[in-house]
């Protein structure tokens, strides 16, 4: 690589982080000068969702793709909602959702995020997560601000990628991943929930989230992704800590959030690098949200335990498929053998 594509790559991924950095710690700035602070981790969350999701591929492809999947989430929120208290059809309803959400292939980045937060939408608030009209409208609000900050980032961005259009045109004509492993996400996420809630987890909903985000169809990848991840959220959860025991202004702690986020694009490619920044950046958000009751210190010890309880039934999974498919081809020739 020369050194003007390296300076140009280091470039867009500094400038980047910078939009991260924005998107995350403006909510703070303005949750502080306004004292809501219950709404300032739902427009961050809505910023950051924006940055993640949008597809790059010119301004119309960003502008229309980030707002359909940000009013999808706030409607599955909605229905989530409606339907807490009614077990059986939230527990169909996930069924369907995380069977969704296991099809795209790992190239179709947008259609696959999209449908993961759907489902992750709707499995917290069907789980008793408490979302209100103020918390949408600030997590709307976080999207619009990722809008402008996602157009921004076409100045640096010189790669375009398939539109939603196209990966939605893709999928419906076969481009998924295998029946087995889009049955096997469903069952992983509705069996390690339900375990959560049995065993009184303080939120279940955040163990089944967890195994939608690491299950992967490729189980090399999947086992990576297993130590990976809960490497990366152990550290995070430590360092979330320290901040928390030793930080108690708003603004101070937006520092640190600015910091995680200004390292996500960094991360991005190193899953223990990106699992951590992404935890303390959610941890320290979400404390900022709880401020006017305390804080919330017990989340730290829970995140930790819902990631090491959903990565042993994703890992319990994996050995799974492995099995079912060396039994499935038990008896076959080998591939350069005639038949």
């Amino acid at each position: 690589m020369s050194f003007t594509s390296r300076f140009k790559e280091n470039a867009a991924t500094v400038g980047n982080g910078l939009l991260f950095a924005v998107a995350l710690t403006t909510p703070v700035v303005l949750g502080v000068a306004f004292q809501a602070f219950s709404l300032v981790s739902a427009a961050s969350f809505g910023a950051m969702f924006a940055l993640l999701i949008a597809p790059r591929h010119g301004a119309l492809a960003r502008v229309v793709g980030i707002s359909t999947g940000g009013l999808l989430v706030v409607l599955a929120a909605a229905l989530g909602i409606a339907l807490q208290g009614r077990h059986d059809l939230v527990l169909v309803l996930l069924f369907l959702l995380s069977w969704l959400a296991a099809l795209p292939r790992p190239d179709q980045a947008y259609l696959g995020l999209m449908v993961k937060y759907v489902a992750s939408s709707v499995l917290l608030t069907s789980f008793g997560f408490s979302a209100t009209l103020p918390m949408a409208l600030a997590f709307l609000g976080g999207i619009a601000l990722g809008i402008c900050l996602s157009l921004v980032s076409m100045l640096f961005e010189a790669d375009d990628a398939t539109t939603p259009l196209e990966e939605f045109k893709a999928f419906l004509h076969g481009a998924t991943n295998g029946r087995l492993f889009g049955v096997a996400v469903p069952v992983t996420v509705l069996f390690s929930t339900l375990a959560a809630r049995y065993f009184s987890f303080s939120d279940p909903a955040w163990v089944g989230l967890t195994v939608l985000f690491v299950m992967h169809s490729d189980g090399a990848t999947e086992l990576f992704r297993i130590w990976a991840r809960t490497l990366g959220t152990l550290a995070g959860v430590l360092v979330s800590a320290v901040i928390l025991y030793n930080v108690t202004a708003p603004l101070h702690i937006a520092v640190a959030i600015g910091v995680a986020a200004f390292g996500m694009p960094y991360a991005k490619g190193h899953y223990v690098l990106f699992s951590f920044a992404i935890t303390c950046a959610v941890l320290l958000l979400i404390d900022i949200s709880m401020l006017q009751m305390g804080g919330d210190m017990s989340l730290l010890r829970w995140r930790l335990i819902d990631t090491v309880i959903a990565c042993a039934c994703v890992l319990l999974s994996n050995l799974t498929l492995r099995l079912i498919r060396r039994l499935r081809h038990r008896g076959e020739p080998p591939a350069g053998q005639a038949a």
